[in-house]
């Protein structure tokens, strides 16, 4: 085996093999909107944080 085969991590399955090509589709349709979900909930934390941050550090003095 070459090298870059023992670093790879191994591909998830499904655990249901007797999914039709619709079923699996649509699985995979959700868990991909599921997953931009996440990442908009985490930006909009991130600009929470960096927002207050800016507000607190402005309000202190320690900037501009």
């Amino acid at each position: 085996m070459a090298r870059d085969d023992l670093d790879r991590m191994p591909r998830a399955e499904l655990g249901h093999a007797e999914w039709t090509p619709e079923e699996r589709a649509e699985f995979l349709r959700r868990r991909r909107a599921r997953n931009w979900l996440i990442l908009a909930a985490l930006a909009a934390f991130c600009v929470m944080i960096y927002g207050i941050a800016i507000v607190k550090l402005h309000e202190y003095g320690q900037m501009w």
